[in-house]
């Protein structure tokens, strides 16, 4: 009788989770699938979710490492696979990653590489190091710094750490004006993070209508599958924290752009590389790294590649074969996407009729799913919670 193949923890059970507990249960194996998340979590209502489990915060590095160690023996999960879904818990896997592999099987690389995509001040060297175009971006370190240099504005403040600031302000960046507003809020931010962690960086024009990226599986820094997409709308429009609406596009730019980056650090797993087009410069320029589930990633289901089983069979060293990608075809999260859409339309920037157009053609919703409903009538009982929790 043939062995029976591994299941999938996935940490962390928003809708990031949900989508790739769906598209690994429904692979044509049926990989058993566990949620992991430290509250409540609209992924453990779905019927593709075979267990889930209350996990201590992966900021606390050793109470969550030594949980991971004590389910892989006590729920009988030794050498499952493992994707995180945010930036947290790569890097709690990358830290620890030997003694992880000792007892699971990993997308995420080892931190060595990790810490590129983790700290954008890391990101930001590489992309110089691999001549991948970046925005204009300082870190002063503190506040004399700052105030000597010479800059264009407006700019953009952002922390080198995502985590840090958003935790605590629900904000992912900040835009400055003119120097006072620079001044006043770096100090602001510097009051939240360490200011060494203070990215200052030129703004492109735009908001997400000028948003893209390269999303896909990478091994040893070389594409195995990938395709581009546009995410022209997200919550908020500027700094935006996630994406509501994206479509698959055809950008082969982003392809070579993407795999220039991460062959730098011989990136093997799935990755999203964000981009902004300038219209200045008249480039695609890098914005940061995610090397873990994102948002929007079933897209990739509905355009033609089940892109989580191949993850889930390369980290078992299984052969790869991919199909190709269906341009054209879109994403919506209904939750944040029509508030989103509606402030647009009443400041004039939408109208009716394009955002009905588009969301004509073949689409994935981030929850929604007729043979999978109870997910989508948790998320809207949730939004109460998710509201006090996180600035939802």
């Amino acid at each position: 009788m043939k062995d029976r193949r591994p299941g999938a923890i996935i940490l962390g059970g928003h809708f990031l989770g949900l989508g790739a507990a769906r598209m690994l249960r429904t692979a044509r194996e049926g990989i058993p699938v566990w949620v992991v998340d430290e509250e409540v979590c609209v992924a453990q209502f779905s019927r593709h979710v075979s267990g889930f489990l209350r996990c201590p915060p992966p900021e606390d590095e050793a109470r969550f490492l030594a949980f991971l160690l004590d389910v892989a023996v006590g729920k009988g999960l030794e050498g499952w696979v493992v994707f995180p879904s945010t930036d947290e818990f790569v890097k709690v896997l990358a830290r620890n990653h030997e003694r992880l592999r000792e007892h699971y099987v990993l997308i995420t690389p080892p931190w060595e590489s990790a810490q590129f995509l983790y700290d954008k001040r890391l990101t930001h060297h590489l992309a110089l190091q691999q001549t991948v175009p970046v925005p204009e971006t300082h870190n002063p370190g503190n506040l004399d710094e700052l105030a000597a240099l010479d800059i264009e504005y407006p700019v953009v403040l952002k922390p080198a750490i995502t985590a840090h600031l958003m935790d605590v302000t629900k904000k992912k960046a900040y835009r400055a004006n003119d120097r006072e507003e620079l001044l006043a809020t770096f100090q602001m931010m510097a009051g939240v993070i360490d200011p060494a962690e203070i990215l200052i960086q030129e703004l492109i024009p735009g908001r997400a209508a000028n948003l893209y990226s390269f999303f896909g599986l990478f091994k040893d820094g070389e594409i195995v599958t990938g395709c581009s997409a546009r995410r022209s709308r997200q919550h908020p429009m500027e700094f935006g924290r996630a994406s509501t609406f994206v479509e698959t596009v055809n950008i082969p730019e982003l392809a070579g752009l993407a795999a220039q980056l991460l062959r730098g650090i011989g990136y093997s797993g799935l990755a999203e590389v964000e981009f902004m087009y300038d219209p200045k410069h008249g480039r695609y320029e890098l914005l940061e790294v995610n090397p873990r589930i994102w948002g929007w990633h079933t897209i990739a289901s509905r355009a033609g590649v089940n892109l989580m089983y191949l993850a889930y069979a390369q980290a078992l060293g299984e052969p790869v074969t991919a199909g190709s990608f269906r341009i054209g075809v879109k994403w919506v999260h209904l939750l944040t996407d029509i508030p989103t859409a509606a402030l647009e339309i009443r400041h004039g920037r939408l109208s009716v009729p394009e955002y009905l157009r588009s969301m004509r053609g073949s689409k994935e919703f981030a929850v929604l799913s007729f043979s999978d409903p109870l997910p989508v009538i948790m998320e809207l009982l949730l939004v109460p919670y998710y509201a006090g929790r996180r600035g939802f």
